[in-house]
């Protein structure tokens, strides 16, 4: 069997690395509480020590990690991956970080003959669950058809947008529509309810209107409805997301006025105890703050 490494086995992580383990893959697997993975080790997987070990064990390998430093750690650190990975090999980056990030990654791996695409993933905890996601790359063309594979055991449809970065990048901007549809959505589910309008009668209706989207699909019936906020895309990382859009907006001389407003909204909530919530918890933070 095809060895696949994978590192970073959060909300969407581990379920990305199920999915390669029924794919039919052998996975070999780091984190640095091995419990955390205790579950894929049961499926059939290997515990590596370190990056460093999990490189002398295969050629391929994902990461799904929250920040640069940890990308960066995971990649160039003492017992980081290209301490021992062998040329020729592949890091598949599907983590949310900057394009810089991704660039330096890619030019330290390039020195030791390894190749580094960067691809950010769409479609949320369900469709890591469900194996449906998309995945946004920028790399060579060769280093992303070598990658096909595993990234069709992960999800559904794969876009090379460019070159390293790219991916990164447009990841950015897709953050920045889905935190401010999702805004949107929340303000209005709590002015509909102050006007005797409930969320279930707001989603049957706006479902069949041009208010309708992805959003109104996915927070409503599986986050606000039920009032259900513990899993999905947490406020503090879409902060973080929406911090490395701004920083591009800046780089370019682009004023995002809406963008801004909308991530000091996501602040504040932050700030009053929803971090750890998903972002559509803003729908009970507004009602809260309209009493």
């Amino acid at each position: 069997m095809n060895k696949i490494g994978f590192i970073g086995t959060g909300v969407m992580g581990k379920p990305m690395a199920m999915n390669i383990v029924k794919k039919g893959y052998q996975l070999i697997v780091y984190a640095r509480n091995r419990e955390k993975v205790e579950d894929l080790i049961e499926q059939g997987a290997v515990f590596a020590e370190s990056p460093k070990l999990l490189a002398e064990q295969c050629k391929t390998i994902v990461l799904s990690l929250p920040f640069d430093p940890d990308i960066c750690e995971v990649i160039t650190g003492d017992k980081g991956l290209l301490k021992t990975a062998a040329e020729g090999s592949l890091i598949i980056d599907t983590s949310t970080a900057t394009p810089a990030n991704a660039v330096a990654m890619a030019e330290a791996s390039g020195v030791k003959g390894v190749d580094y695409i960067d691809a950010p993933v769409s479609g949320g905890v369900k469709g890591a669950i469900d194996g449906s996601l998309t995945f946004i790359v920028g790399g060579s063309e060769q280093a992303v058809m070598k990658a096909d594979p595993v990234l069709g055991a992960m999800g559904k449809s794969v876009y090379r947008v460019g070159d390293v970065g790219t991916g990164m990048t447009l990841k950015a901007l897709n953050q920045i529509i889905s935190a401010l549809n999702t805004l949107t959505i929340c303000e209005t589910v709590v002015l509909g309810e102050k006007l005797g309008v409930s969320a279930e009668r707001f989603y049957e209706v706006l479902s069949h209107c041009a208010a309708n989207s992805y959003h109104l699909q996915s927070k409503l019936p599986d986050f606000i409805i039920p009032k259900s906020f513990d899993t999905g895309h947490r406020i503090e990382m879409m902060i973080k997301d929406l911090d490395i859009a701004l920083d591009i907006a800046n780089q370019n001389n682009v004023d995002m006025k809406f963008s801004r407003t909308g991530t000091d909204l996501y602040r504040e909530g932050a700030e009053n105890g929803y971090a750890g919530l998903d972002i559509s918890s803003m729908s009970v933070y507004l009602s809260e703050k309209s009493k």
